[in-house]
């Protein structure tokens, strides 16, 4: 019992150590009603203001004044809901137990449970003749609920896979959408007799009403066109194009317009309700993929997938400073610190988009291979490497006349790059032929290539010991030697590798591993995998690693969350909510701030102020040097605080030179931006410096 409460106490007492500001977890408590899983439909109650939300379980009710919750009805998988007002009653479809459950919308009760066709999949309220309409997607029907009585008054054949319903209260008819023989059938909605069938577009998904001009909408999510219906003759007025894969139609009643939710291109089609013609494209949202930091103007850049344009933001306030139009579908960003400029691969168009740092105005667009996909810059020779993916080619850019110097055959698809500073050479992972291409900085020629396990998918570079670490997503990651090119060593990671980070200030390699949500940590020295943590499941496919305070971030994009470890003990410290999808991580920035790239929402969330208990906040521990200068090459560093040392970092956090108060010779140093860090003291583990210098010639 005492080791019991001792363990307990270690843990509350590491719990209250590493949580600070950090949202550590969520926890549900137990109450009366508990709750339902995966909600997906929702239907208003006018009658009484009440909200009906069905989901896995059942339905659970909301107070619509108060938004309390009411009480939980217990049902079947609720696929489909729809309100009678007549009756003042809900209609849930029990795709699972093929049933529709009768809930009264005064007292929150079962009225009756209605057996219907197999796998009832949507419900539809016909009001003139008090009717519930249930499309049965299993068993190629519509079965005809009286309101009234809440008794099977038909059961009407129908196409192959009901889906989706709609009712159309001028000629009193109810459209089904039959996703698996590509008609729409037209139920009469007195008779409850087949009216027709009407040949659409391929795999019908919803269905919309036009009152205004008598049409009914629908759209065909595999061919993405929605198939314009007369009301009155069921005759196929038109068919309009849309965007890719659509799922949702919705009409405005004011303007005549019919809205056409495309989930694959990310946009809604505004279609005119009268002419049929579209009236407007409206993109939902950017899908921010890509992010890199621009230190001299303090900016973060951010490729919006989706939108065709790159985001700058104020990395000091936040704030969205432009956005710059680039080639189509950006999908890679990197910077020039010599000539202050950052680049945007465009997939799309085949092009790289040249920023200018200073104006965030485009300077140069320049052609590259098909579909670009990773950048690099080497600082040595002022380059940019662009991997196209589709012709296996590496472009070479000279970073200060943007005109391409080279271009270099790779093998089959290549897909990540990585520099090498100490030996001057790129490294290019190659997706299909399993191997990495070495090219020599200088000559852009190819030196090797190098074989690896299959499916070669991320790189990173160990400073310390010249070593270049690739990922393949058959969980290995292979160690190349720097200076020989030849693998050293085959390290085991955790399932799916999918992307890597070095942190130098604990010579360890972090990978994140996909499948299960794992990030194996890999000793710098040794070559071997120091452990394998968890960090919440969730498809982990980004890694980054925060020089100012030692964090490791991984970003679980199935979870919408980011993984915090430490980056001494290996330990998680917690995991904090972010957007939907998040996709790319930058850190390690003086403003003490992680950006995370949300794809699925469109936002970036902007972590920040979170140290461990005993550590003060990020912005009050850094202390700006005072009088830091350059001349002539030498740079003037002041002296050090207590017995702490400092060094000074390159943008990506690498150490490049201890220095000493006083007099350092920096001519050996490439032109760009670098910072000078001091060692934390040992009694109070707090920064105590971190200082912006610029390099010139």
């Amino acid at each position: 019992m005492r080791l019991t409460r001792l363990v307990a106490g270690l843990v509350l007492l590491v719990v209250s150590l590493v949580s600070a500001q950090w949202v550590e977890s969520e926890i549900l408590l137990p109450d009366s009603l508990g709750g339902i899983w995966n909600p997906r439909v929702l239907v208003w109650d006018s009658t009484d203001n009440k909200v009906f939300v069905g989901g896995d379980s059942g339905v659970l009710v909301i107070d619509g004044a108060s938004e309390a919750r009411v009480t939980c009805v217990r049902s079947g998988s609720v696929v489909a809901l729809c309100y009678d007002p007549q009756g003042n009653r809900v209609y849930c479809a029990n795709v699972s137990s093929n049933n529709v459950t009768v809930i009264d919308g005064a007292t929150d009760t079962v009225a009756a449970t209605v057996t219907v066709g197999s796998a009832p999949r949507a419900l539809g309220h016909n009001p003139q003749n008090n009717r519930v309409y249930c499309a049965n997607n299993g068993s190629n029907n519509v079965t005809v609920i009286d309101g009234a009585t809440d008794t099977v008054v038909a059961t009407v054949a129908a196409g192959n896979g009901p889906f989706a319903l709609c009712y159309n209260p001028t000629n009193d008819k109810i459209y089904c959408a039959n996703r698996g023989s590509d008609n729409v059938t037209v139920i009469d909605g007195a008779s409850n007799s087949v009216l027709r069938t009407v040949a659409v577009g391929y795999n019908p998904w919803a269905l919309s009403y036009n009152p205004t001009n008598n049409k009914v909408c629908c759209a065909n999510r595999m061919e993405n066109t929605v198939t314009v219906i007369d009301g009155a003759t069921n005759g196929v007025i038109a068919t309009v194009a849309v965007g890719d894969n659509t799922v949702a139609l919705g009409y405005n009643l004011t303007d005549n317009k019919v809205y056409c939710a495309n989930m694959s291109s990310y946009n809604v089609t505004v279609i005119d309700g009268a002419s049929n013609l579209v009236a407007a494209t409206v993109i939902v949202g950017d899908q921010p993929w890509a992010l890199c930091y621009a230190p001299q103007n303090e900016k973060v850049y951010c490729a919006n997938v989706n939108a065709d344009n790159v985001t700058v933001i104020d990395a000091g306030t936040n704030s969205v400073l432009t956005t710059v139009t680039t080639g189509a579908n950006p999908k890679a960003l990197c910077y020039n610190a010599q000539n202050n400029r950052a680049y945007s691969a465009n997939q799309g168009s085949d092009d790289v988009t040249v920023i200018d740092g200073a104006t965030d105005s485009v300077v140069a667009t320049v052609a590259v291979g098909t579909q670009p996909w990773a950048l690099c810059y080497n600082p040595t020779d002022n380059k940019v490497y662009c991997t196209n993916y589709e012709d296996s080619t590496v472009t070479v850019i000279d970073g200060a006349s943007n005109s391409v110097v080279a271009t270099v055959k790779a093998e089959w698809h290549p897909y990540a790059l990585c520099y090498n500073p100490a030996d001057n050479k790129v490294y290019c992972t190659n997706f299909y032929s399993l191997s990495v291409t070495v090219i020599d900085g200088a000559t852009d020629s190819v030196l090797c290539t190098i074989p690896t396990e299959s499916y070669p998918i991320a790189l990173c570079y160990n400073s310390q010991n010249d070593k270049i670490y690739c990922a393949s997503n058959y969980n290995h990651v292979s160690v190349i030697d720097g200076a020989t090119d030849s693998v050293l060593a085959m390290v085991r990671a955790g399932s799916g590798p999918h992307a890597l980070c070095y942190s130098a200030q604990n010579n360890r390699v972090y990978c994140a591993c996909d499948m299960f949500g794992e990030v194996t940590v890999i000793d710098g020295e040794s070559d071997r995998a120091i452990t394998t943590v968890g960090v919440g499941g969730g498809y982990s496919c980004a890694i980054c690693y925060d020089t100012l305070y030692n964090y490791v971030y991984c970003a679980n994009n199935s979870r919408n969350n980011v993984a915090v470890l430490d980056g001494a003990s290996n330990f998680r410290y917690t995991t904090i909510g972010v957007g939907v999808k998040p996709v790319a991580l930058l850190a390690g920035l003086p403003q003490g701030r992680v950006y995370v790239a949300n794809y699925g929402s469109s936002s970036i969330s902007v972590l920040r102020d979170t140290t461990p208990s005993g550590v003060e906040a990020r912005d009050s521990n850094v202390r700006r040097l005072g009088t830091a200068t350059v001349v002539s090459g030498v740079l003037f560093s002041p002296g050090h605080v207590g017995s702490s040392t400092s060094w000074l970092m390159d943008v990506s956090g690498r150490k490049v030179l201890d220095l000493k108060p006083g007099a350092n010779d920096v001519r050996a140093l490439a032109p760009g931006v670098y910072f000078i860090r001091e060692e934390p003291q040992a009694a109070s583990l707090k920064l105590q410096a971190i200082h912006k210098v610029i390099l010139t010639r």
